[in-house]
């Protein structure tokens, strides 16, 4: 995959405290909370994992951070002021099967989605947004295929494009919902040197993923949920055998 360098967007966010400041947040669906008196704080500049059992609240909390899920209490704050205000400054990447993969569109027209909330309503991308988009397609090795229908690809193609959508987007928090699922070794390896790019250039990287092996590996902080947050912190101190149990069960043990 070629080195290419992010390109700088705009002057970075002067706020002093966390990247993501949750509360007492609950989620319903229906009678079942989903997410029960969640207490979460994310610092900037962090590579972080959140991990937990399969309907822990994991990708509900992704949602309901970028307001697609609503919260039956509690607060959210990004860099200190509602999501609202600072959406442009969140990148999203869902997962796989949560898209449309027949949708008749090319890649570079799925990356350049990425810079509309740059261009405001009715502005159509321009002749610097076509490039920004080629340069994160670049970053993901995919700008040779920027002209293919999205359709075409294999899963790990699609994963990348998906992720150079974010790139283009020029953020400053970068959610990202199991982005190595179905990938294989290589297209992993090249999404988790972008993603060390991404905090190297002082971006927050927040992913949902599943794979405890290689948490330590990847990733430098991580969350340890499962409807309530078990803990919080770098991976040297939260990562350990006690409080994966208490987020798994003894089944941990048989994954680590």
């Amino acid at each position: 995959m070629p080195n290419v360098p992010f390109a700088a967007a705009e002057p970075a966010i002067q706020v002093n405290g966390p990247a993501i400041e949750v509360a007492d947040l609950t989620v319903m669906y229906g009678e079942r909370p989903v997410l029960w008196d969640v207490d979460w704080q994310v610092p900037q500049g962090v590579l972080m994992a959140v991990v937990g059992p399969n309907g822990a609240g994991k990708t509900t909390l992704l949602r309901t951070i970028m307001g697609l899920v609503r919260p039956a209490s509690g607060s959210i704050a990004i860099f200190g002021r509602p999501p609202v205000e600072v959406r442009r400054w969140i990148a999203y990447v869902p997962q796989r099967t949560a898209v449309d993969w027949d949708f008749p569109t090319t890649v570079l027209d799925v990356v350049l989605m990425g810079r509309y909330g740059h261009l405001g309503w009715f502005r159509r991308p321009g002749v610097q947004d076509r490039k920004r988009a080629m340069e994160a397609l670049a970053q993901v090795g995919m700008d040779h295929l920027a002209h293919r229908q999205i359709g075409q690809l294999s899963v790990g193609q699609q994963q990348r494009v998906f992720v150079a959508r974010a790139l283009a987007q020029d953020a400053w928090l970068y959610l990202m919902d199991e982005p190595f699922a179905g990938v294989d070794a290589t297209t992993e390896q090249a999404l988790v040197g972008v993603l060390r790019g991404l905090k190297a250039a002082g971006r927050t990287v927040i992913v949902v993923h599943h794979d405890l092996q290689t948490v330590p590996l990847y990733f430098d902080w991580v969350t340890l949920l499962n409807v309530r947050t078990v803990a919080c912190g770098p991976v040297s101190e939260v990562f350990t055998g006690d409080l994966l149990r208490q987020t798994y069960g003894e089944r941990a043990l048989l994954v680590l």
